[in-house]
């Protein structure tokens, strides 16, 4: 097209016909205004498009890395659940006083050998933390979803320095604890357990008191771990 218009000018400048010249040289302006115009249009709705397919790539990871937290929370939820449910139980016969059944045996058991297990480490939010560091957050266009996910992150990093710090708690009881209470393992099997006076805990008051607290630590870990589970599943719905 350029090469037709050149062809006209050269062909009115040997006529002398100047007006008519004028005319087409604007035209031939115009024409390459107007294909720079479309070029740029053309490489915006591309940048728009690759833009669109990134966000839709991000939140189908982020939904994925909620379905992970989700699963894992649930399990953790109803295992600390049932930990709770022990050491309520284990408290209860300690301050009785009396010679353990068997079924009681089980539960007493199953309280000594989780009650200071609390090392839990929280699920990751790696597509946010990549999005985050990448400085595409942006490409979240719901600025409350933005938030709210913002505020997720946060209150897992809450959650983990809590549980860290409850864990140091239980730790540092563990003097009171090994009075009665003597680890045993299995090389063989790698297995693990506990041997325990059990009259002799219910005479010592000093460790009733201190293992009572144990399911106010609990309490804590389901509180938070359920709090984690149901902010998880709102924040997929509205993502999906």
């Amino acid at each position: 097209m350029l090469r037709f218009f050149r062809q006209i000018r050269q062909k009115l400048m040997e006529q002398n016909k100047v007006r008519t010249y004028i005319l087409y040289a604007i035209g031939e302006i115009l024409l390459v205004v107007i294909g720079i115009l479309i070029a740029l249009q053309v490489n915006n709705w591309n940048e728009l498009r690759k833009e669109r397919n990134l966000a839709m790539e991000f939140e189908s990871r982020l939904v994925e890395d909620l379905d992970r937290l989700i699963q894992r929370t649930e399990s953790l939820s109803q295992q600390s659940r049932e930990i709770l449910e022990a050491i309520t139980e284990m408290q209860h016969f300690l301050e009785r006083g009396t010679e353990l059944t068997a079924s009681e045996k089980v539960v007493v058991d199953y309280a000594i050998l989780w009650f200071p297990r609390t090392t839990y480490q929280m699920p990751n939010m790696l597509t946010y933390e990549e999005m985050k560091e990448s400085g595409q957050i942006n490409l979240i266009g719901d600025i409350k979803l933005r938030n709210e996910l913002a505020e997720f992150y946060t209150f897992l990093h809450q959650v983990e320095s809590i549980y860290e710090k409850l864990s140091n708690n239980i730790e540092d009881q563990f003097i009171v604890y090994n009075r009665h209470i003597r680890a045993t393992t299995d090389p063989k099997k790698l297995g693990i357990g506990f041997t325990y006076d059990f009259d002799a805990m219910t005479k010592d008051d000093e460790f009733i008191n201190t293992f009572s607290r144990m399911s106010v630590h609990w309490r804590g870990f389901v509180h938070f771990m359920e709090a984690v589970n149901s902010d998880g599943i709102n924040l997929k719905e509205k993502l999906n």
